[in-house]
């Protein structure tokens, strides 16, 4: 083989090289934006599930025949933008399970666990996590803190909240507001949720993007992840059936 006909070989066999390489390259970063869309979707699926089922537990009474049981639903822990991109969402009911679900060990006149106030908050913490604190008692004086700000969620760069409200007393809801906005609690139906999440690796294009989440409108820097706006709604049974 003389030396012209070894270039050419080594030349050729660098340039299949290289598009194998590029082959690869692309192959695993195909793979690592499915992996992260999924994951957005996964921990979509879980706040949607976690949420809803403390949302339509709210304000429940197991005997609404007796005015001293009866809960608002929402607690004085809600409020609007309590950070930059989150809104804070403070839910209770009577439970005769814990904030790990477990039956209390109190038992009623009947034999049965009794039912204690259960105060769920969820809210962003500095780290863009989106967590979860619990409170448990008989009264809400009594309460007692066990689980103090979990997280559920990593990754949220925004959290919103709105409360749909019956102006009229006729079962639906004619206006969604701002936590504080309403007329009165009791008139509260159920909520709309709106969750901004980012992924874990860089996998797109480096843009700065405006997102509107509900009714709140964020600018994020361009940074590399990707993002998607989740929004449900959760109806809360003790007013809607």
């Amino acid at each position: 083989m003389s030396l012209l006909e070894l270039m050419i070989a080594l030349m050729l066999s660098a340039l299949l090289l290289f598009g194998l390489i590029q082959i690869a390259s692309g192959a695993a970063s195909s793979t690592r934006l499915q992996r992260n869309q999924a994951h957005l979707q996964e921990n979509a699926r879980l706040a949607v599930t976690v949420i809803s089922r403390f949302v339509r537990e709210a304000g429940y009474n197991p005997e609404p025949w007796n005015p001293g049981r009866e809960l608002p639903g929402l607690s004085d822990g809600s409020a609007d933008s309590v950070t930059g991109n989150s809104d804070r969402l403070a839910v209770r009911s009577w439970s005769d399970l814990n904030c790990f679900d477990n039956r209390n060990p109190e038992l009623n006149a009947q034999g049965q666990p009794a039912f204690y106030i259960r105060d769920v908050v969820f809210d962003l913490n500095s780290s863009k996590g989106l967590t979860w604190q619990c409170r448990y008692g008989p009264s809400e004086a009594e309460m007692v803190t066990q689980i103090r700000r979990q997280g559920l969620v990593q990754n949220v760069d925004s959290f919103q909240v709105l409360y749909g409200e019956d102006s009229d007393d006729d079962g639906l809801v004619d206006r969604w507001v701002k936590a504080g906005q309403w007329e009165t609690l009791d008139r509260i139906l159920g909520m709309k949720f709106g969750l901004l999440l980012s992924s874990e690796d860089k996998v797109a294009e480096k843009e700065s993007h405006q997102f509107l989440v509900l009714d709140a409108v964020l600018k994020i820097q361009a940074d590399g992840r990707l993002r998607r706006v989740f929004e449900f709604a959760a109806a809360m049974r003790s007013r809607t059936g």
